[in-house]
C-alpha cells in the first residue's frame, strides 16, 4: 500500500503512479528476484495513450521490462475512433469482455 502524493490528472498517470511500480518492481528484484515477472500488465495505456507514451511505455522504459498497458478506456488507435460502429464491432468481439 502507498499513499499517492499527486493528484489524478487525466491524461499524467504515468507520472503519478510509475515511481510506486517502479519501486515495487526493484524491492522484487532485491528480495526474491525469482518472482521478477517476464512481462508486466498495467492498468493504463501505453502506445494507445493520446500522446502515444502512456503508464506503461514509462515503466517499460524505466524497469527494463516489456510492459503491456491495459486500459479500461480507448485513448487512441491511429485509424480507430471511438464511434458508434467502432462500439458495435467491440461488442461482437468474443475476446472483449
Amino acid at each position: 500500500m502507498v499513499t499517492l502524493t499527486a493528484p489524478y490528472i487525466a491524461g499524467f498517470l504515468a507520472f503519478r503512479e510509475t515511481p510506486y511500480l517502479l519501486e515495487a518492481l526493484q524491492r522484487l528484484k532485491k528480495n526474491q528476484p525469482e518472482l521478477l515477472p517476464q512481462v508486466v500488465f498495467v492498468d493504463g495505456n501505453g502506445l494507445f495513450h493520446y500522446r502515444e507514451f502512456g503508464l506503461a511505455c514509462h515503466l517499460g522504459v524505466l524497469s527494463g521490462l516489456p510492459c503491456v498497458g491495459v486500459a479500461k478506456n480507448l485513448l487512441q488507435v491511429q485509424g480507430v475512433y471511438k464511434s458508434k460502429e467502432h462500439q458495435s464491432q467491440v461488442r461482437l468481439n468474443p475476446f472483449c469482455i
